[in-house]
């Protein structure tokens, strides 16, 4: 075995915080998830489907959660066998189907997070306005930023 010497890395307090962040959201999906009664790779295909900018069909859903095909048809199966999903052909392209989650899902979520989406909007109301497009335009920066790593190696 070699032996490796640590990688000096300081990383800026902002950086930092945001990885604290990054632990606390990850313990917080993973507590919804057991809450919902759900694997937590499920819940992160409502989210994806909750949050996308654009319709998202099965082959991209396989792709935001490097997945293979057949798994997410299994994921979309067993989501929309609970009552999760919703398939919908495409407006645009017949062939084409659309996934979103029902109405009915997003309702249960909602009221699940709704204590701790109040408890954030608290926080974002303590910073004065200057310091809140301050804080914004990080957190748009740091988005692009794990988007653009994520995406470097895809396909």
């Amino acid at each position: 075995m070699v032996d490796m010497e640590p990688i000096p890395f300081e990383a800026e307090p902002e950086t930092r915080a945001l990885r604290r962040l990054q632990s606390a959201m990850a313990d917080a999906d993973a507590a919804l998830a057991r809450r919902m009664a759900m694997h937590p790779t499920d819940l992160a295909a409502m989210a994806h489907l909750g949050f996308a900018p654009d319709p998202v069909g099965p082959g991209e859903l396989a792709h935001r959660l490097d997945i293979s095909p057949a798994a997410a048809t299994e994921l979309v199966d067993r989501l929309t066998a609970a009552g999760h999903v919703e398939r919908h052909r495409d407006l645009a392209d017949r062939r084409r189907i659309r996934l979103e989650p029902s109405e009915a899902a997003m309702r249960d979520v909602l009221g699940r997070i709704s204590g701790l989406m109040a408890a954030l909007d608290d926080a974002a109301r303590a910073a004065p306005p200057e310091e809140r497009a301050a804080i914004a335009r990080f957190l748009d920066r740091a988005t692009a930023a794990y988007a653009s790593w994520a995406d470097r190696d895809r396909d």
